[in-house]
This record gives C-alpha cells, structure tokens and sequence, in this order.
C-alpha cells in the first residue's frame, strides 16, 4: 500500500513539473485560429462567399501548455479578424496579413492560402409558402375532403438576397397518399431552399382528411344558354339534364342542386338552328362522371323552320304549290 502511495505521489509531481516546464517554454508550432468577420454595416452579410473558410492556417509561437490546449480542448488563443467596415456590397478579393491576427502568441503569421474571396451582399428575410411534396395517390374509392394543409402554411426564410428566387418555397419532407387510410396529422420536417438560407422552423404539422368515395346523380337541373346582352333569345332543348358526379361520401349526400349548374356558352352565334355540347360547374371537390344528355338542340332568335331533307322554309313551299 505504502508503495502504490509512493508512485501516486511520483506520478502527481511527475505532472506538475511538466505543466511548470510546458506552461514557461515557448516552442513555435503551425495551428488554426478561427475566421471572424467584423465592420459590416447593419443588414450586410457575407455569408455565401466563394471562399470563406472556418479556419486559418498560422504560424505562432508561444507556451507549449496553452497550443496543447487549444489544439484538444478548443482554448481561446486568438482569431484571424477580417474588418470589412469600410466595404459597400459587392465582390472582391481580400489579402490576408499579420495584421489580421488578433492573438496573445507571438511572432504570429499567415500560413497557406491567404487570399480570401467574398461577395458582400443584403441579408433579408422573406416569408415563403410551405409547400407538401406528396407522391403516389390515395388508397383506390378515397378522396381529400379537404385539400392537404400545413401548419404553419408559411416560413420566415433569412439569408443573402441573391439565393432568393420569385418563385421559391419550402418543401417537406415526402409523404406517400398511398399510406393515408384515414385522417391524421403528420409533423413533416421542412428542407432548407438553399445551401446559405436559413430557416426560422424546422418542422410543419400536415393535416390530410379523408374519406370513402360516393357517386350521385342529380336529376333535372335546368340547362341555361350564355348569351351576350342584345343578342337574340335562345331556346334549348332538352331544358333539364341529369348530372352524375363523384366525391367524397358526407358531402356528396349533403350536396344540394343549386350548387350544380349546366351551362350552353351561345357566344356570338347568328340566327339559327344548332347543337352544342352543354358544360357543368360544379364544386372543385366533385368529379363530373356523366352529363346526360350530353349535347342540346339550341335555336338561336327565330330562324325558318325547313322541311326534313329540304333547304327550303315550309312557308315558301306552301306557296309553290
């Protein structure tokens, strides 16, 4: 016991002679010091820049104790300091030199590349719509009842104004519809829309409802002709039609007829006899499946009624007679 005592006591004076001897001799070693960038005016960055590295390469001299440190503990020994405050927004090339160490070490100097390129440009913040990325489709005889939503449906987006597009938003993370039987609420990670932006929120909550598919046919809705203002009047035949359409089930059977409507456009046609397919508005929620009938006899104004076969009006042949 006495002996294990002995050798912790050698081992503990052992150390404190070389921490004294490593803490008062000064070696010279190559070591990287942080990158700092100061003096930019307010909403000025220069984040983006083609070359800004982390670190910098130097070579200093100082106590063997505090490089050790700061090469496997990350001590503070000092950091090469860029002062950009006399820099408007632009692009350029910047020579790094001994002046830009701020280092209590000695004999301080800049090892390696040197030459800093940087763009300094307007730092902005744009709230940009979430968008879901869904892929596949929804379990056959389903449907949305409500389209998919996120919340927040938007995201504060901060970076340099030149990786901002017109058109750009946030993507999720991939949902497959084909997974989605019923309703749930899926937290979806978001995906940064470049390499220099920054978002405010990492994560949406997406809200999918969904539900069983149902066909309905309505019957008799009246066909209405579009006609412009002074022109002829129009009569149309049939005058009702049936509509076949498919959604999902709760509203489907909810639906009522004035929500559904079966239009003939006439536009500009002169005086006549035609036939013309009829169009149905309905709800961006519906399918349209069936118009029955399909087509429609439109008699625009008062045209000559003509014998089956003949070109003539039935008034003059009653006349040649």
């Amino acid at each position: 016991m006495n002996r294990l005592g002995l050798k912790i006591s050698c081992f503990l004076v052992s150390v404190l002679i070389w921490i004294q001897v490593a803490s008062t001799a000064d070696i010279e070693q190559t070591t990287y010091l942080p990158l700092r960038v100061a003096g930019l005016s307010e909403g000025l960055t220069v984040t983006g820049s083609e070359h800004l590295p982390p670190e910098v390469k130097v070579r200093v001299t100082g106590s063997k104790l505090m490089l050790l440190t700061h090469q496997y503990f990350n001590r503070y020994i000092g950091e090469v300091r860029v002062n950009l405050a006399n820099f408007a927004d632009s692009t350029f090339s910047y020579q790094l030199n001994r002046s830009d160490i701020s280092t209590d070490m000695n004999n301080a100097d800049i090892q390696g590349v040197s030459i800093l390129r940087l763009t300094i440009d307007h730092e902005v913040s744009r709230l940009l719509a979430v968008t879901l990325d869904l892929t596949g489709e929804l379990p056959q005889g389903m449907d949305f009842v409500t389209a998919p939503g996120s919340s927040p449906d938007s995201v504060l987006v901060t970076g340099p104004s030149r990786y901002f597009t017109e058109d750009m938003s946030v993507h999720s993370e991939e949902v497959n519809l084909g997974r989605i039987t019923g309703n749930t609420d899926q937290v979806l990670k978001l995906e940064v829309p470049g390499e220099f932006l920054e978002l405010a929120e990492t994560e949406v909550q997406a809200a999918f409802r969904v539900g069983k598919l149902e066909d309905r046919t309505l019957a008799n809705i009246p066909v209405i002709g579009l006609v412009d203002a002074g022109r002829p009047d129009v009569g149309i035949s049939p005058p009702v039609a049936d509509v076949m359409v498919r959604g999902v089930a709760d509203s489907v059977r909810a639906l009522t007829e004035d929500r559904i409507s079966v239009i003939v456009p006439v536009d500009n046609l002169s005086e006549g006899v035609f036939v013309l397919t009829g169009q149905v508005v309905h709800p961006d929620w519906l399918t349209l499946i069936r118009l029955d009938p399909p087509q429609f006899q439109v008699i625009v104004g008062n045209p000559p009624i003509l014998r089956n076969g003949s070109d003539v009006p039935v008034d003059e042949e009653d006349q040649g007679e």
